[in-house]
């Protein structure tokens, strides 16, 4: 039979190892200064600037044949409010004004009303020929 020699198990204490590794970590936190960050201070004015805009009534037309028209050139349905807020941009707008034909259909006066509503509550006003 064999002799069995017992193995003696080395065991690491790892205890001293991680209080030096936390006593570092403290030494560097403590050690490290903290630099605010350098900002540019801005002065703002106090009141919002006035642009001086000048007023006026935007100008919706229909003709005979369901053509949209604004301030005399041919749109699309769906362009109202684009050029509705380019006008809006350049001019401060009093009032809209629609002028439909008689001939034109009531459709088409409403969706030219409602894509106005929908853009900014606008004054309407209808303007026959």
């Amino acid at each position: 039979m064999k002799n069995k020699t017992a193995q003696n198990n080395a065991d690491v204490d790892m205890t001293p190892m991680l209080d030096i590794a936390f006593i570092l970590l403290i030494f560097f936190i403590v050690t490290t200064s903290f630099i605010k960050p350098i900002a540019i201070e801005i002065q703002r004015p106090l009141d919002k600037p006035t642009i001086n805009k000048q007023t006026k009534s935007a100008t919706f037309s229909i003709d005979e044949h369901n053509a949209v028209y604004f301030s005399g050139r041919l749109i699309d349905l769906e362009q109202i409010t684009n050029n509705l807020a380019m006008f809006a941009a350049k001019y401060k707008v009093s009032a809209v004004l629609i002028k439909a034909h008689e001939n034109s259909k009531h459709n088409t006066l409403m969706r030219v009303m409602d894509n106005i509503k929908e853009y900014e509550d606008y004054t309407i006003s209808l303007i026959s020929e």
